[in-house]
């Protein structure tokens, strides 16, 4: 709260209105805790400008992240922990169209960032214009729009990885569009989708979110290599052919892991 304070009252000076949207918002509500911060905002304009006056003051780092769309991300060291702070300017008119052309509804979530001093129930503040509390309740992953996936198509691997972080489901319109606009992946950097990919793997059931995506054919896509993998036949001692060997393999990776996590000395060699 003291560095929202400081970034609320420089914004205040200027006369600028800010809002914290997404993720922070999202996590909020499902109680869910992050070892280090990561903060959205959103401004009518000159996101980047605001950045860099604001990295000055607060001596943090800083670095454009979208020039063209008016993105920037600060990054400050708060004790012993990193907190991120990405500003990016409305993408439309007003805030209602911004949160229009977000991914997910239960990202949609806006905040006025003055009202988290005013001493209100934050619950009664929030801006929810895509019921994102409601797809939070029901464990939904839902698209906010129909072009979503040509708005930017790593969406569609992070509706997989959110559904397998958070335990949700993806509804079957947003299923529907990832078979339509599956193609669209390979024109994605490798580097944002080896980022979804980690945080599949990071959790404790990416066997089951991999099959799932196998079913799609999306991991044909972002890992063309697994091609020579199927139909391989081994050796007498395999009743699996290479890749479903491979899938396998990180399932009884999984189950071994779950099983030796109370294990000390193997879990500080690992």
């Amino acid at each position: 709260q003291d560095l929202l304070k400081i970034i609320f009252n420089f914004t205040k000076s200027k006369n600028i209105k800010l809002y914290i949207v997404g993720g922070i918002l999202r996590d909020m509500i499902l109680k869910r805790e992050k070892e280090n911060l990561d903060i959205d905002f959103c401004v009518k304009s000159k996101a980047i400008t605001l950045g860099r006056e604001l990295a000055k003051m607060l001596r943090a780092g800083f670095v454009i992240l979208d020039k063209e769309h008016g993105a920037c991300r600060l990054v400050k060291s708060l004790k012993h922990k990193t907190c991120t702070l990405d500003f990016t300017d409305f993408r439309g008119k007003t805030l209602m169209e911004d949160l229009g052309h977000r991914d997910f509804t239960i990202n949609t979530l806006a905040l006025e960032l003055g009202n988290i001093f005013n001493g209100h129930n934050l619950d009664a503040l929030l801006i929810d214009p895509y019921q994102a509390r409601r797809d939070l309740n029901s464990r939904v992953i839902k698209i906010v729009n129909k072009n979503a996936f040509d708005e930017d198509p790593l969406r569609i691997l992070r509706a997989f990885s959110l559904a397998c972080v958070f335990n949700f489901r993806i509804e079957p319109e947003t299923l529907r569009f990832v078979k339509l606009k599956k193609k669209k992946l390979s024109g994605v950097s490798f580097e944002r989708i080896r980022d979804e990919l980690f945080k599949i793997f990071h959790q404790p059931d990416a066997f089951a979110y991999l099959v799932k995506m196998d079913k799609l054919s999306l991991l044909n896509i972002i890992m063309p290599e697994l091609k020579a993998m199927r139909n391989l036949r081994q050796g007498p001692y395999h009743h699996l052919d290479v890749w479903k060997h491979s899938l396998e393999t990180v399932r009884q990776l999984e189950g071994l892991i779950a099983e030796l996590k109370n294990n000390s000395e193997i879990s500080s060699y690992l």
